[in-house]
Formats: C-alpha cells, sequence, structure tokens
C-alpha cells in the first residue's frame, strides 16, 4: 500500500509542476515566491523531471524489493531522497538550499548501503560520504560569501545585482562543488563502484541526482556569467573528463559500468556547454539524459541480452570509407543549417551535434552505396530538425543571462571533441596497431586516475564488512 500511495503521488507532483512550468514560462504568470522557494519555469521544470524519474523509479523498486527483509527501510530512504531533491530545486533561501543538498547526500548513503555485505557498496559510499562533504563545505562558503558581499539571501535576487565585486571567487567555488557532485575526472571512481546498489538506486542517481552539479549552475548562471576564469576551469576539467570517459567506455564489457562511465561523459558535456554559456543546451541536455539513463538502467539486463544476439549475429564494421563521406555531409549540412538560419555563435556545440549524428548514422552502413546515403542523410535531417525545434521550445520556456564569448573555450572544446572522434575511429578500425593494445589496456583501467581516491578512502574509513546480511542481492 505505502508503495501505491507514493507513486500517485508523485505522479500528481509531476502533473502540478508540469503544468505551473508551462504556465509560468508561456502564459506570463509570476513567479511565486514565499517562505524561502520559488516557483520558476526552471526549478518547476526540474521538478517535475525529477518526479517522473522518481515515478517510474519507485515503480520498479516495488518489484525489485519485494519481500526483502529491509523492504521498509528502503521505502523510506527512498522517499526521503526524493523529497530532498524536490526540496532543493524549489529552494530560494541559501540556507534552505544547503540544508536540501546535505540530505540528499545523506539519505542517498543510506541506499548505497543498502546490502552493506558488499565490500565494493561500501567502498562506493565512503568515497561518495567524503566527496560530498568537501562539495558541501565549498558550497555553504560560496553561498556565504554572496549573503555577505551582496547582501542577499535568496537565489533569485542574484539576477537583480549585475555584476558582483570579485565574482571570481563565488564562481570558482561553485564550479569545484558542481565538478565533484557530477563526479568528474579524478573524483569519478564512486560514480562506477555504485553499481553494487540496487538497480532502482542506480537508475534514479544517474537520472537525477547527478544532474544536481548541472541544475546548481544553471540556477547560479548569473554568478558565473561574467566569471572567465570559474568557466575555464570548467572548461578545461569537464572537457579532460569528457575525453577519457568517453573512450574508456569503448572498453567496458560490464553494462552497468558502461553506462557508468556514459553518464561521466555526458555530465562533463553538459558542464562543458554550460561553460559556453550555452544554458538553454545544458537544460536540454539534462532532461534528455535524465530519461535515457533512467530507461537505460531499468532495462540493462534486456541490453544484455542484445548485445549477446549482436554478438551471435556478427554484426560488421561499416566501411570506413561511409564513415568519412557521413562525417563530411552531415557535418556540412550542420554548418549550412546554422549559418542559414543565423545560429553560429560558438562552433563547438554543432560540432557535436554533428560528430554524434555522423557516427550513429554510419554504424547503420554495411556497405557504402548511395541507395544507402541518401536516405541516411534523410534521417540526419529530420533528427537536426527535431534537435532545434526542441531547442527552439525550451528558449522560449526558459530565460537565461547572456554569457560573453570566449574563442579560446570553442577551440578548446571543439579540440576536445575531435580527439575522442579520432581515438574511437583508432581503436575500431585499428584494434590491432602498435599502440592499439596497449592503449587498451590503459583505458580499460580507467587510465588508474582512481587509484589515489580509493587508497585514501581506505586510509581515512577501512572497510568492515559484516556477516549479517540485509536481504538477498537482486
Amino acid at each position: 500500500m505505502r508503495w501505491r500511495i507514493s507513486t500517485a503521488t508523485i505522479a500528481l507532483l509531476c502533473g502540478c509542476f508540469l503544468i505551473t512550468s508551462l504556465l509560468i514560462g508561456n502564459t506570463g504568470w509570476t513567479e511565486v515566491k514565499a517562505f524561502g522557494f520559488a516557483l520558476t519555469t526552471l526549478s518547476t521544470g526540474f521538478a517535475a523531471m525529477i518526479c517522473f524519474i522518481g515515478w517510474v523509479v519507485l515503480r520498479f523498486a516495488t518489484v525489485q524489493v519485494r519481500g526483502e527483509q529491509e523492504e521498509h527501510r528502503f521505502h523510506r530512504w527512498l522517499v526521503l531522497v526524493l523529497v530532498s531533491i524536490l526540496t532543493t530545486a524549489l529552494a530560494d533561501h541559501y540556507l534552505l538550499f544547503w540544508l536540501a543538498w546535505v540530505t540528499v547526500s545523506l539519505s542517498l548513503h543510506q541506499l548505497l548501503l543498502f546490502y552493506p555485505q558488499r565490500p565494493r557498496a561500501q567502498l562506493a559510499a565512503h568515497k561518495k560520504f567524503i566527496f560530498a562533504r568537501i562539495a558541501e563545505l565549498l558550497l555553504g562558503a560560496a553561498l556565504i560569501w554572496l549573503w555577505y558581499h551582496t547582501g542577499t539571501t535568496h537565489i533569485s535576487q542574484l539576477t537583480e545585482q549585475g555584476s558582483l565585486v570579485n565574482q571570481q571567487v563565488p564562481a570558482v567555488l561553485l564550479v569545484l562543488v558542481a565538478l565533484l557532485k557530477c563526479a568528474q575526472l579524478p573524483v569519478h571512481g564512486w560514480l562506477l563502484q555504485v553499481v553494487e546498489a540496487p538497480t532502482a538506486v542506480s537508475a534514479l542517481l544517474h537520472a537525477g541526482i547527478i544532474n544536481l552539479g548541472g541544475f546548481l549552475l544553471l540556477q547560479f548562471a548569473p554568478v558565473l556569467s561574467d566569471a572567465p576564469l570559474a568557466r575555464w576551469l570548467l572548461a578545461l576539467v569537464a572537457g579532460l573528463s569528457m575525453l577519457v570517459a568517453a573512450v574508456v567506455t569503448m572498453t567496458r564489457i560490464s553494462i552497468k559500468v558502461r553506462l557508468a562511465w556514459s553518464t561521466v561523459a555526458q555530465m562533463a558535456l553538459m558542464l562543458v556547454e554550460i561553460s559556453l554559456g550555452y544554458y538553454t543546451l545544458a537544460a536540454l541536455h539534462l532532461l534528455a539524459h535524465s530519461c535515457y539513463k533512467a530507461y537505460a538502467f531499468l532495462s540493462s539486463g534486456s541490453a544484455v541480452e542484445l548485445r549477446e544476439r549482436q554478438r551471435f549475429v556478427g554484426l560488421a564494421l561499416p566501411p570506413f570509407s561511409a564513415v568519412i563521406v557521413t562525417l563530411v555531409s552531415v557535418c556540412s549540412l550542420v554548418l549550412i543549417t546554422v549559418i542559414e538560419l543565423d545560429l553560429l555563435t560558438y562552433v563547438a556545440p554543432w560540432l557535436a551535434v554533428s560528430l554524434a549524428l555522423s557516427l550513429w548514422l554510419a554504424s547503420y552502413f554495411e556497405r557504402f552505396a548511395w541507395a544507402d546515403f541518401i536516405p541516411a542523410m534523410a534521417i540526419a535531417m529530420i533528427w537536426l530538425s527535431c534537435y532545434g525545434a526542441a531547442l527552439w521550445l525550451l528558449k522560449l520556456h526558459l530565460e537565461f543571462v547572456e554569457a560573453p564569448f570566449v574563442v579560446g573555450l570553442d577551440l578548446w572544446v571543439s579540440s576536445v571533441l575531435i580527439a575522442i572522434t579520432g581515438v574511437y575511429l583508432w581503436l575500431l578500425y585499428r584494434p590491432q596497431a602498435a599502440h592499439s593494445s596497449k592503449l587498451f589496456i590503459m583505458l580499460n583501467a580507467g587510465l588508474y586516475l582512481d587509484e589515489w581516491a580509493t587508497r585514501l578512502t581506505l586510509t581515512l574509513w577501512p572497510l568492515r564488512v559484516s556477516s549479517t546480511t540485509t536481504g538477498v542481492p537482486r
């Protein structure tokens, strides 16, 4: 009964938040600000997304933990996590925002230890706990700095302050918090090891909680926009994280671990978009990634079966000529489109769209022929139109401050995207080359970037595995 009540309640809240977001964004309704909360297009839209993810996870968890000895405890902490995330999304007062942020982490810690007899689950929870406390201290310092220098205690009042004195300080602190929350390198290891938790927890973490770093920067966009140092820090760390995570994903066999690495890469791409000032694009990315990742984790069992079928059939790689022609054609198509529509400012976001779309289309070629190429380009135009329409609608719905153009950021991000594509094609088409095997082994080990965090965690918080169990792992 408790699961049904929770599911029905979260579904009702999802509808209410979605309607509120649409009314505020499209009908001129006044934003509601009272008791430390603020109902804005961004906050209610994010809350609606969290409710939808929560509804899906609750329905899945109803079946997954049925009959578990600690089912009641799992339900209690899961509901608390959802309530905490919603409070964080809607909070406008600094103190309320910080308290809700801390509560999300502490309640999630209990879910990560739902099977405490698993050493890797303990290790992941301990790593997450340590990095979360650091992030919370940095967030508290940023909020105190903003309060002391601006006199404001509400996030919504930041847009009224204009340029802040020494704006770099709180912006850098907020960027560090987002990098820690989004599990960017080299503090990413805990995200790869939380797959030991129940699947419902992994889905909620990768589809909802991990996005709080991006949501934080979107909420504090007025602080970040005029802070070039913070934007460069965000672009450099997230860009390197995206490069490493994207190529490491290719080398992993476990479906859940591949999804975890892809989350690191996707979060990095979202943070890169924020560093460029593409806040609306980052919001669209956040929404799309949440829905996809929840589906991917909850259907990971089916993915294993599909992968085995593909290996049995023995699908061949597309011809390299098809990849090159598709890359050139799609990049040209996107470039012409954005120039004609006067949408070209930064090159990097459109380059990312072009490369992703090209590689996806090329994977459908078993041989290169113009009879296959023309339908593929038609599909590319359809997907590009859908992407443009979604971005246009979201721009009408959300309002963000303008961020100054920085040409260096564009060149850096474009270089990272080209490097990812190059390494991907090299490993795919030259696996037997002299350096490919060594590179593959290093990438499969994640370049050993998590070793320091493991040693530090085991030193500060050694594992103590209990012989008692809390249920049969599923």
